[in-house]
């Protein structure tokens, strides 16, 4: 009964603390803006205001985008990605999009391989335009290392397939995956002094072609 007392209490006195010093601290400006705000939802939602919404999210998270018009042109921008960032050795997933798009990527290889590749290429299933997240499903293509590895990631996604919230996404996820894999913006860790670096457990660089399909 006293040990129970005293647990209470313990929990009172630190609630107390943090309720005293939430009170005591300034408004945080630097968080308040650290992202843009989210364009309004139209009563219909408009595949172009969740396109809006989602490049929103893309950029605060720190990915790039570009928007393309087909699929011819989204292999001419593919390939421009690839060339400006320098990436010589490109991974693919099996996915026929990312076959069709380049198809002398490298498929099949081993994790020490992949670990060698200068980028990766995959397509994804859903966007989610609240957050600026992309979702993958092992059902659909094998591109699980390929998205993970490299040190760029060039992700395939069609706007017709970006959801406005992360429940509408995983309503829509196939049930035979058996890992689903959601990436927002390049890797980010902050394990040392709390110093964040980019790119230490995944890529440094994430880029969303956006397939506008004709």
């Amino acid at each position: 009964m006293i040990s129970s007392m005293r647990t209470d209490q313990a929990r009172d006195q630190i609630l107390r603390s943090i309720r005293e010093n939430l009170a005591a601290s300034p408004p945080d400006h630097a968080a308040t803006h650290a992202r843009p705000p989210l364009a309004p939802v139209s009563s219909d939602g408009s595949p172009t205001d969740l396109v809006e919404r989602f490049t929103a999210q893309l950029e605060a998270g720190g990915a790039q985008w570009t928007l393309v018009r087909g699929e011819a042109e989204a292999a001419r921008a593919l390939r421009r990605v690839l060339s400006d960032a320098g990436a010589k050795r490109v991974a693919g997933s099996d996915a026929p999009l990312v076959t069709r798009l380049l198809p002398e990527r490298l498929v099949d290889l081993s994790r020490d391989d992949l670990f060698r590749c200068d980028a990766g290429v995959t397509t994804a299933q859903w966007g989610i335009a609240e957050t600026g997240t992309l979702v993958l499903e092992s059902a659909r293509e094998r591109s699980r290392l390929a998205s993970l590895v490299p040190p760029i990631h060039v992700a395939i996604l069609s706007t017709r397939r970006i959801c406005p919230s992360l429940g509408d996404a995983l309503a829509r996820v196939d049930p035979a995956s058996h890992a689903i894999t959601l990436i927002t913006g390049p890797s980010r860790t902050s394990d040392i002094e709390l110093t964040l670096v980019v790119g230490v457990h995944g890529p440094q660089t994430v880029h969303v072609l956006l397939l506008e399909e004709e």
